[in-house]
């Protein structure tokens, strides 16, 4: 790539001192740096499109993650919705139950994955009815 040229140019040493170069001519040496240059430019721009298309297809997996979890909130709130209207539907006839809106989330909870707290839910929702169930049974027998 570039020739091996003196620090010092040989009109400078009048042939005296430094090494015996051979001699580059000014356009010979602008050229040689021009395509070093150019050639690291386009190294560059390799490197640069790679990113480009590793942070793309992140910036696309993002995305579809994040519209997964829009979704799964969405169903979320929609099965909670649905619980706590069974759940008054359930208790109407309790006197001592005071009927209020769904309440708020607690943001006290452990950030757990979402498919616990949908099991906690189910859970949750099948005992109150279990409770109720074994209630008016014995209910009926007295």
């Amino acid at each position: 790539m570039i020739s091996h040229a003196s620090a010092v140019p040989a009109q400078r040493t009048n042939g005296h001192g430094g090494h015996e170069v051979e001699a580059v001519s000014a356009i010979e040496r602008y050229r040689e740096l021009i395509a070093l240059a150019g050639e690291s430019v386009e190294r560059m721009r390799a490197t640069d499109r790679a990113r480009v298309r590793v942070l793309l297809e992140r910036l696309a997996a993002s995305q579809d993650r994040m519209a997964e979890v829009i979704d799964r909130e969405k169903l979320v709130k929609q099965v909670v919705a649905e619980h706590w209207e069974a759940v008054v539907g359930l208790l109407w006839d309790e006197r001592w139950f005071t009927m209020t809106t769904v309440p708020a989330p607690d943001e006290s909870v452990p950030p757990r994955d979402q498919d616990e707290y949908d099991t906690a839910l189910d859970l949750a929702f099948r005992a109150l009815e279990d409770s109720l169930q074994k209630r008016a049974l014995f209910r009926k027998g007295a």
